[in-house]
């Protein structure tokens, strides 16, 4: 490991004295990618109530992960960060790292990645899985640092009128209903038989996370409450088995609805008559907003569907996944994926 490229500079956990100058440096690196607003809400509530949501850390991944954030300092002045979080006991996320204007291009991202990459990921044996847009130069970097691309997610957006737009009519959905708990084995198999093998072990969920435990669900509910959060999930289900999976997450205070699908292969002709389905139950309570939704390029028809219904795609980003030092291996200096780790029994019970 190099030697700091400034004089003074220290790396630390985020307190909550730093959160202001966050929110500054977030809104400067981000405001042309993120809803900033949405960003501003959660660094507020995460001051407000930042001495009640510290203890909770420990029993709520969602707690825990919004305190996962690392400031580079000079003379007490943040000058940069590193926000991380826990996907699973195997996999560490990166969720944003940014510095200011004048300390870019100057070897202070480098520094910060390859310390967190040798110190730990590489010692604890951590995969590594983050997002880059497709033109943003750090892909290359990225690439250097020994990540490997693993597919393209698109995001689609749907903006909302006063006046209703006029959709197609889908198809009678028949089984459609909201999830149970009783359901939730059932979804983690639907899951394992729709998401492609090889991006199942990028992003590795677990069977904990379908059925969490009881204050898991309450420190949610919890959650959703304080962000004015709205989240339902409906499913079909044909001959005692779920077919397709839908979640529609409304963020009252900003306006916007997010659609996520999961649809078992052999029911993929149910794509067009779901998304129609989602906007309908978000159109039924909301007049105005923005609907979103993503997609992984692997098939153009998931593409079609979406664009027919008005949606318009916005950005494009490359998932980037480092495999842990275990399953890496050196040829000719050039870091390359050996294989990926098998999920095993114990682990697939713990998480989802």
């Amino acid at each position: 490991m190099p030697d700091k490229p400034f004089a003074g500079l220290t790396i630390e956990k985020i307190q909550r004295s730093d959160l202001e100058q966050l929110e500054k440096l977030f809104a400067s690196a981000f405001g042309d990618e993120v809803d900033i607003e949405q960003v501003r809400r959660r660094i507020h509530r995460a001051r407000q109530f930042y001495f009640i949501l510290q203890p909770l850390s420990q029993f709520s991944a969602w707690v825990k992960n919004h305190f996962n954030v690392y400031v580079a300092k000079i003379a007490g002045r943040v000058i940069g960060f590193i926000q991380v979080s826990y996907l699973n006991p195997t996999q560490l996320h990166i969720d944003y790292i940014a510095f200011s204007k004048q300390y870019r291009g100057q070897g202070l991202g480098k520094w910060v990645l390859n310390k967190l990459l040798t110190d730990v990921a590489d010692a604890k044996q951590y995969d590594v899985v983050l997002e880059v847009r497709v033109d943003n130069r750090a892909y290359h970097f990225y690439r250097r640092l020994g990540f490997k691309q693993a597919t393209k997610i698109l995001h689609y957006e749907l903006t909302l009128g006063p006046e209703k737009a006029k959709l197609p009519q889908g198809e009678q959905l028949t089984g459609f209903r909201e999830v149970k708990g009783r359901d939730r084995a059932k979804l983690y198999r639907l899951y394992l038989e729709s998401v492609p093998a090889a991006l199942r072990h990028v992003i590795k969920r677990t069977y904990g996370e379908f059925n969490p435990g009881m204050i898991v669900r309450h420190l949610d509910w919890a959650k959703n409450h304080l962000m004015r959060k709205r989240k339902k999930d409906y499913i079909i289900e044909r001959e005692g088995k779920i077919v397709a999976w839908l979640t529609v997450t409304s963020y009252l205070k900003i306006r916007n609805h997010v659609i996520s699908l999961i649809l078992h292969p052999a029911f993929e002709s149910l794509r067009p008559s779901m998304i129609l389905k989602a906007i309908s139950l978000i159109t039924g309570n909301y007049h105005h907003g923005t609907i979103s939704t993503t997609v992984y390029n692997d098939d153009p028809a998931k593409q079609l569907v979406l664009e027919q219904l008005g949606f318009k795609r916005e950005l494009s980003y490359f998932l980037m996944f480092r495999p842990a030092a275990a399953n890496r291996q050196y040829t000719d200096g050039t870091e390359q994926v050996s294989q990926l780790r098998p999920i095993s029994r114990q682990h697939l019970m713990k998480h989802k």
